[in-house]
C-alpha cells in the first residue's frame, strides 16, 4: 500500500470524500514514497551482495578495486589443445610476433565483480593466517576444498580442488594477485586438484594408485 492511500483510509469522515485533500494526499505520499525508496536504496544498495552498478563502482572506489581489469581476460589465438583458450587452425587468428599481446582489460559484470570485491575486503583486512588465505581462495573461487601446504623458508603452495579452474580463472588470478598470504611469503606453486585425487593414507579423501588422480600444476 502506498503512503497516499494509507494516508486517504485514515482520514476522518467529513474529508473521506474531499477531491482537494485527496490531490494533496497523492502528491505527498508521491514525495514519501520517493524518499522511502531512496532510504531503502541507500541501507540495501550500497552492498556488495545486493549493489549493483554505479553502487558496485563507489564500492570500488572506497576499497582501491576497479571493475576495470589490465591483463585479465585472455584472447583467443590459433594454438594448440594444450594451450590456453586455443583455437584451431581457419578459426584462430595467429600471433605472429611477441610483441602481440595475448590478454586485454576486462570490465567485469556485477556477478564477476562481487567476488573480486569482497576478495579485496578481505586483502585489505586480512591477519595472514593460513585459515584466512584458505577461506580467501575457497570464496573466490568457490571451490568446496582448498590446501595450503607450508615449503618452509617463506613459502606456501595452494591446492584448489572440487571444480575446474578455466583458463580465464587463471589469467584473472594473475592480473588481481588473488592469493592472500602475510608478508614477505612467496607463493611458490597453485595446483588444481582433480576428483578424485592421489595421495597417501593421511589425506583426506585421497585416493591410492590407478584411483587417484594426480594434481595438476598451474603457471602463474
Amino acid at each position: 500500500m502506498s503512503r497516499s492511500e494509507s494516508m486517504i483510509n485514515h482520514l476522518l469522515m467529513q474529508f473521506s470524500q474531499s477531491v482537494n485533500m485527496h490531490i494533496f494526499l497523492d502528491a505527498l505520499g508521491a514525495e514519501l514514497d520517493e524518499l522511502t525508496q531512496a532510504l531503502d536504496d541507500l541501507q540495501n544498495k550500497r552492498w556488495i551482495d545486493t549493489g549493483s552498478g554505479v553502487q558496485l563502482d563507489n564500492i570500488g572506489v572506497l576499497i582501491d578495486r576497479s571493475r576495470n581489469i589490465a591483463g585479465s581476460i585472455q584472447l583467443e589465438f590459433f594454438a594448440f589443445y594444450d594451450q590456453p583458450n586455443a583455437l584451431s587452425f581457419g578459426v584462430g587468428m595467429f600471433r605472429d610476433t611477441p610483441s602481440v599481446p595475448y590478454t586485454a582489460t576486462s570490465t567485469l559484470d556485477d556477478e564477476t565483480y562481487r567476488p573480486v570485491l569482497w576478495h579485496k575486503v578481505s586483502k585489505n583486512t586480512t591477519t595472514g593466517t593460513t585459515e584466512s588465505t584458505i577461506e580467501s581462495v575457497k570464496f573466490i573461487y568457490n571451490a568446496p576444498f582448498v590446501t595450503l601446504t607450508e615449503l618452509g623458508n617463506a613459502k606456501i603452495g595452494i591446492g584448489i580442488g572440487g571444480r575446474e579452474l578455466t583458463d580465464n580463472d587463471i589469467v584473472l588470478a594473475r592480473a588481481l594477485d588473488l592469493f592472500i598470504r602475510a608478508g614477505g611469503v612467496r607463493l611458490d606453486f597453485v595446483e588444481e586438484i582433480p576428483d578424485p585425487f592421489f595421495g597417501f593414507v593421511d589425506q583426506a579423501n585421497a585416493k591410492g594408485f590407478e584411483v587417484g588422480i594426480l594434481p595438476t600444476e598451474i603457471e602463474l
